[in-house]
């Protein structure tokens, strides 16, 4: 890698990086996008999903030959007892491989003009008056210096770039830390994303994804339990009467492992001539820690505003920008995660009733208003009893079933 002028340096090459390069260069500014892996894409560390209302938002089109299956509704497990099958548009989604995925997005911002370098990673950065004003970067062994006018963080939720800048990091119930196996099933899989909210999971939840009909990712993310995680999933695995029907944990493909920031909505958020995208700005819904394509579409803005940059000061617009196009999912994800920590933390509910009431928030069949309700809540069998009415009443495409043992 030559050293040259630079008007924007990405740094990763995951959904949001790759959505910076592209509107970076598409716009004549000269971009370069880094990632530290040698192969782009690797290692999977998410669930793989993607909300199809957000594919939408985007405005793109999943490449064919990426998608693994589609899943035309969504079904909520609850406390091992009953399942909520959602199948309004919101909860429609789509698995991609994103080994082929991730590359496919880094190529386009290859063609659209910018410079994409793999196994080129960040290690240090001079700041001088609260902004990057060079970069040394270590490009397959050798170490290269780099000034680039502006700098967009993609690099994950234990960012380099935010670590160089003193930005406040993401903990506790600010990260969920995930765990899943790429399983192959004993019997076909229904045709859903499967979401479990269980008691022994807490503040977090559990997830069967298809990746088609006989394979599927299986997980758990879990915020603030400090366990093995791959024993505990194991053990889940195993022990749950729904998931053991279809998976053995003997049937492992492939172990995927990785932390999502889950900390409510942040907008975009701005230090110098530095803009945070994707996960290294929680940039994700909140409260499934789903990031592909709200990081995409912010990764996008943030390189569209940079490129067209002439100083500092006019980077100021990215927050309104990501406001504008993704304040009103993003502001209701983050509600819904904010009223999920609240449930958790009442210490008079049974876990079986957070469980049930977690479930009832997520489908949005209520609110903040009910919280005071819920002080004196009743017991489970009443609760589902009150979830079956909001059912009806709300008019939505979503039925409440038990579960046959």
């Amino acid at each position: 890698m030559k050293q040259k002028e630079i008007d924007v340096l990405v740094v990763g090459a995951g959904p949001a990086g790759s959505g910076a390069a592209r509107a970076a260069a598409q716009i004549g500014a000269r971009t370069l996008m880094i990632d530290r892996k040698k192969e782009i894409g690797t290692p999977v560390q998410c669930g793989e999903v993607v909300g199809l209302s957000v594919v939408e938002t985007a405005g793109i089109k999943l490449p064919p030959h990426a998608i693994c299956a589609r899943q035309n509704y969504t079904r909520f497990v609850v406390d091992r007892k009953a399942y909520v099958d959602n199948r309004s548009p919101y909860w429609r989604s789509a698995t991609v491989e994103r080994k082929i995925f991730d590359k496919h997005l880094a190529m386009e911002a290859a063609q659209h003009g910018s410079d994409v370098q793999a196994d080129c990673r960040l290690v240090d950065a001079e700041v001088e008056d609260g902004r990057i004003t060079s970069v040394q970067l270590r490009h397959r062994g050798k170490d290269v210096e780099l000034k680039p006018r502006f700098i967009v963080a993609a690099d994950g939720v234990h960012s380099t770039v935010a670590k160089a800048m003193g930005k406040e990091e993401y903990r506790g119930d600010s990260i969920a830390s995930g765990v899943e196996y790429e399983m192959v099933a004993k019997k076909r899989l229904p045709p859903c994303m499967q979401i479990f909210i269980e008691p022994e999971i807490g503040l977090g939840y559990g997830w069967i994804i298809p990746k088609g009909q006989y394979r599927a990712n299986v997980g758990l993310g879990l915020v603030g339990r400090s366990a093995s995680r791959r024993e505990f999933l194991s053990d889940w695995i195993n022990e749950h009467p729904v998931v053991s029907n279809y998976f053995d944990a003997d049937k492992v493909l492939e172990v995927k492992t990785g932390d999502a920031p889950v900390p409510g909505f942040e907008g975009g958020p701005v230090m110098g001539n530095v803009l945070f995208a994707g996960d290294a700005a929680g940039q994700t819904l909140a409260f499934v820690g789903e990031g592909i394509m709200p990081s995409y579409i912010c990764g996008g803005i943030a390189g569209r505003i940079a490129g067209a940059a002439k100083n500092d000061s006019e980077l100021e617009s990215y927050d309104g920008a990501v406001r504008e196009i993704m304040g009103e999912e993003m502001t209701l994800g983050s509600d819904l995660r904010d009223a999920l920590v609240m449930v958790w933390e009442m210490p008079d509910l049974s876990d079986s009733q957070k469980s049930i009431i977690s479930v009832m928030i997520m489908n949005e069949l209520i609110g903040e208003e009910d919280m005071v309700m819920m002080d004196s809540v009743p017991d489970g069998r009443t609760l589902m009893a009150m979830m079956r009415q909001r059912i009806r009443e709300s008019g939505k495409p979503i039925k409440l079933t038990g579960i046959r043992r």
